[in-house]
Parts: structure tokens; C-alpha cells; sequence
């Protein structure tokens, strides 16, 4: 499928740096005393105020007492925009830094999820889109759409006392329109001189029911709107390859002259069938491109929240932690550097 080589690239990319992430949490930071105990781990007094730091290097330094034991662990200060731009590339990055792996997994898994879908929806927009445009390049002819403009100008002008004063087209009709990468450079321009003097035509037009002017003009071949409008618009239903016959065998104008015509039900009964498939297939393309264009907002909205509450988690974490050092005396009156650690639950 299209452009999903590069996506799970970039997937496998934000998978090594969480792996990489893993191992700087795992690395070993230094400890930090949090507790002093007695003899008996049963009974550890988990105290982690300044006085037990302050007891414990008291009796340290005399001697009075080998029973004392640091307790240690991996609670220290967290970097704030080291978290917060960890899960901003990788959504669940931060997390693990921070110790929520549960977290951690969420965020991953609802990268992957996100990614998958709109590499799958991306894909298959753009192979129903390629469908589509060369449906329009076998079925509708933009000569056949030149003829018609011509015919209805004739039509307007005897059926409805219109005055065109624009020329009929000069209709390029021995170039493959199935295949543009073929045309030379005089085609090319040929097409573009007919094209412009159709858009010249459609600007004094109107339909005879309403007396409206045409509201569209066809854009030049190949263009993303042209590609729209020819299945969106009935002025340009003529064009279909299908689409009846608008002068009998007398020279005379046929219903199917006027594409805008309403029969019952407000239906509009010389547009054919070609018209309306090209219409359902375009549609269906564009909601696909349109819901990957919408589960990208997701995975843009992923990153956001994991880097924000990566960040949160990394500040909550410091605030439980504080610090202070001072000068305590032993027992025999010697001064004693001594340093706490206090680390609210």
C-alpha cells in the first residue's frame, strides 16, 4: 500500500526510543537515603524526616551504633521537558520515564492503533482516488462536453432568444484523452485554447428553467477540481459518455439538450447513469482520505496529552521531594555535616 513503508518506519523509530527510554529508567540512577532502620527490618521506622538523618549520622560518627541501616532507593528528582518532550515524540515515552507504565502501554498502543488506521485509510483513499480519475479520463470526453456547449449555445439562442456572442468552440477531438502523458506540446496547447474558450461560452449561458447563469466553469483538464465538478454539477453530465443523444436524426433538439431539466420528483431524467457512479465513487474516496485526515488530528492529539501529562506526573513527582542539609554534633560535641531527604507518599 502507498506510503505505509514510511509510516511504520517512523513507527519502528518512536519504538527504539521508548526502548531507549526503558533503559536510561532502568540504568541505575542514584539512590537516595529515605529511611533509617533498626535491627529489626520488621520494624523499619520509615522515617523520613531530617531528625532520623540526623540521628543516623550522630551515632555513625561515634561508633555508638553499627545497627543502623540506609535504606535506598530510585526516587529522585524527574526532568520536567525531558518527559514532556520524550512523549511529544512518542506518546507513552514520558510515561515510562516517570514509572506509570501502565501509562506507558497506553499511550504506545493508542499511537500504533492511530498510526495503522490512518496509514489504511490514507492508502485506500488514494487508490480509490487514482479509481476514480481514471474513470473520468475513459468516460467523460471533454470534446463530447465541447460539442454539447456548442449545441446548447444554438439551442439558447432559438429556443430562448439568446444572444451568445462568445465563438463556438474549436473542438480538439483527435487526441487520446485516456492517455494525457502521451500529447505533445502542440496538443497540449490545442486542449488548453479549447478549454479556455469553452469557460469562455459557459459565462453567458444559463438554464432556460430558472434563467440562472451557469454557476461553474470547467476547470482545465486534469486539475483536482475538475475531477470534482464533472461528477458534481449536472451542466457537466453531457460530457458522460453515456448520456443520450440531445439532436435526433432531423437536426432537431432533444429533451436531453437541457441536463438541468426536473421530471418528477424533482429527478433529473437525461442525466445518466455514469454520472451518478463517478459521483458515488468520488464521494467514497473523499471520505476516506477525509477520515485519515481526521485520525491524524487524533494521533496530533495523542502526542499533546501524553506530553502534558508526562510533564504534570514529572512536577508532581518533585513536589513530593525536598531537600536540606545542615551541621549537627556528635555526641562528644563534634561537628557533623548531615543532609535529609523527605519524600511525601
Amino acid at each position: 500500500m502507498k506510503q505505509n513503508t514510511s509510516v511504520f518506519s517512523t513507527l519502528s523509530a518512536k519504538v527504539a526510543v521508548l526502548a531507549v527510554t526503558v533503559v536510561i529508567v532502568f540504568s541505575g540512577r542514584p539512590g537516595f537515603v529515605l529511611a533509617v532502620c533498626d535491627e529489626n527490618p520488621e520494624e523499619c521506622l520509615h522515617q523520613r524526616s531530617r531528625a532520623s538523618i540526623r540521628a543516623f549520622l550522630l551515632y555513625r560518627s561515634t561508633g555508638a551504633s553499627e545497627s543502623y541501616l540506609v535504606r535506598r532507593s530510585s526516587f529522585g528528582s524527574r526532568s520536567i521537558p525531558l518527559a514532556f518532550g520524550m512523549s511529544a515524540i512518542l506518546p507513552g515515552a514520558g510515561q515510562a520515564y516517570n514509572g506509570h507504565w501502565t501509562k506507558a502501554v497506553i499511550g504506545v498502543a493508542l499511537e500504533a492503533t492511530a498510526i495503522a488506521i490512518w496509514a489504511t485509510s490514507r492508502s485506500n483513499g488514494l487508490d480509490a482516488e487514482d479509481d476514480f480519475r481514471a474513470f473520468a479520463d475513459r468516460d467523460w470526453a471533454p470534446d463530447k462536453y465541447a460539442a454539447w456547449i456548442n449545441d446548447y449555445s444554438d439551442f439558447l439562442e432559438a429556443e430562448h432568444g439568446a444572444n451568445i456572442s462568445a465563438p463556438s468552440v474549436s473542438i480538439v477531438s483527435d487526441v487520446d484523452f485516456q492517455n494525457p502523458n502521451s500529447w505533445t506540446s502542440q496538443e497540449r496547447s490545442a486542449i488548453f485554447q479549447m478549454f479556455s474558450q469553452i469557460q469562455t461560452v459557459e459565462r453567458e449561458l444559463f438554464h432556460p428553467e430558472t434563467g440562472a447563469t451557469f454557476s461553474h466553469r470547467i476547470p482545465n483538464f486534469g486539475e483536482q477540481q475538475y475531477y470534482e465538478l464533472i461528477g458534481k454539477y449536472f451542466q457537466f453530465a453531457p460530457g458522460w459518455n453515456d448520456y443520450p443523444e440531445w439532436i435526433d436524426e432531423n437536426g432537431n433538439f432533444t429533451a436531453a439538450i437541457d441536463p438541468e431539466m426536473s421530471g418528477s420528483g424533482n429527478t433529473k431524467p437525461n442525466v445518466s447513469d455514469n454520472f451518478y457512479a463517478y459521483a458515488h465513487d468520488h464521494a467514497d474516496a473523499q471520505d476516506l482520505l477525509r477520515r485519515a485526515s481526521q485520525v491524524s488530528l487524533i494521533v496530533i492529539a495523542n502526542h499533546v496529552v501524553a506530553a502534558i501529562d508526562a510533564a504534570v506526573s514529572a512536577k508532581l513527582h518533585n513536589d513530593r521531594i525536598s531537600t536540606s542539609m545542615g551541621i549537627s554534633y556528635s555526641l562528644e560535641g563534634d561537628p557533623v555535616p548531615f543532609a535529609s531527604i523527605r519524600y511525601r507518599l
